[in-house]
């Protein structure tokens, strides 16, 4: 199995797109395979485009899951994790809070691959914050004969998330996962978010350095030696070292915790070159290029000074523009998008055409090309 956290400590750089886009994409290219994106934003953004998009209510469709008597979403899975497992009524099943898109998509939308699950956001996903906080704290193991329970109430809450990754590999060991988080580093859903998957990929736009330099500060959240999130883990685990066992003296089989691996560096909203006698989307454009460069540069020097060794790749992925608003409002991906047919749009009256230009058939192959190519390296 394979999963994947899409983070980065800066808003605006289309990460819920991004996380669409690459499992519609993959669900596609790998059909045997099932795959699964957990929505661990409050916005709900890319849930919003797996159940249809602004064209087909996918906010009304999240809103039904929420109020459906059984709350299929992220946020109850991790009320119940609260709730059962330090009092000793044991871990929920996270199969029951799972739904396949198509089945609450409108019945005239584009249908998505149908190997692709989700694990539905929520939008009062805020409040498990305060939730956790009002986790009973650890009594402590004593006594002549051991009694009561001991666990790290910050571990155990963030390791909600990893163990419903890891309870879909055992019944998928095949599947692949992909996490969208909140961009704030410092609400525990996010460190919750980080901590599932094995791998983590991040993005910045080469024209925001803003957001480039939200690349460095992450790297240094996730690693640095005093207040990192591995310095976190690591000052934990040597305070309540396992087993940890709940308030019905029962054992907590709680996932091990580690800072997921520095997998993918994109460079996302990338504008391609168009020199005379060059074809377009052949490369970055020449200010585009030299922001990645430098980057990649800058991110192997943080790391020095952190003390990490870097296996990383890097990649570019093109600005979808017009296309890419299509999408998320209609709740397709691109491989969806057809040449010679007209889609809703958010803000003008009308559809937009996708004309049978050799231009526009040109853009969508690039588009699809570049994520496929991503795909691929996965």
């Amino acid at each position: 199995m394979k999963s994947y956290v899409l983070w980065a400590n800066k808003g605006g750089i289309g990460k819920s797109t991004l996380t669409f886009q690459l499992a519609c994409k993959y669900a596609r290219m790998n059909e045997d395979e099932p795959v699964f994106i957990i929505d661990l934003s409050p916005q709900c953004d890319v849930s919003r485009m797996v159940l249809g998009g602004g064209h087909h209510n996918g906010e009304g469709k999240i809103l039904d899951v929420m109020e459906a008597a059984e709350r299929k979403t992220v946020y109850q899975y991790l009320r119940s994790c609260v709730r059962d497992v330090p009092s000793g009524f044991g871990w929920p099943d996270v199969h029951q809070f799972i739904v396949k898109p198509n089945e609450l998509r409108d019945e005239d939308a584009i249908p998505l691959p149908e190997n692709l699950h989700l694990f539905c956001g929520d939008f009062d996903l805020e409040r498990i914050t305060g939730a956790i906080d009002q986790m009973p704290e650890a009594e402590g193991r004593g006594g002549f004969v051991e009694a009561g329970s001991n666990y790290s109430k910050l571990l155990l809450a963030r390791s909600f998330l990893r163990k419903a990754v890891k309870d879909i590999e055992r019944v998928y060991p095949d599947a692949t996962i992909f996490i969208d988080t909140d961009p704030y580093y410092s609400v525990v859903t996010t460190h919750i978010g980080l901590l599932a998957a094995d791998s983590w990929i991040t993005a910045y736009s080469p024209a925001s350095q803003a957001s480039q330099y939200a690349v460095y500060r992450s790297l240094e959240f996730l690693h640095n030696a005093r207040d990192s999130l591995m310095s976190l883990i690591e000052s934990q685990q040597k305070a309540h070292p396992k087993p940890w066992h709940d308030a019905r003296e029962g054992q907590i089989e709680s996932p091990d915790l580690q800072v997921p691996h520095f997998k993918f560096l994109i460079s996302n909203m990338t504008t391609s070159k168009s020199a005379k006698g060059e074809p377009r989307y052949s490369r970055p454009q020449q200010l585009h290029a030299q922001a990645i460069e430098r980057v990649n540069e800058k991110v192997v020097e943080v790391a020095k000074g952190l003390g990490l060794k870097l296996d990383y790749k890097s990649d570019h992925l093109w600005s979808l523009q017009r296309l890419g608003l299509i999408c998320d409002y209609n709740g397709i991906d691109m491989s969806s998008v057809t040449i010679g047919r007209s889609y809703p749009q958010p803000d003008v009256e009308g559809s937009y055409s996708v004309s049978k230009s050799e231009d526009n058939r040109l853009q969508v192959d690039a588009y699809n090309a570049r994520l496929e190519e991503f795909v691929n390296n996965l």
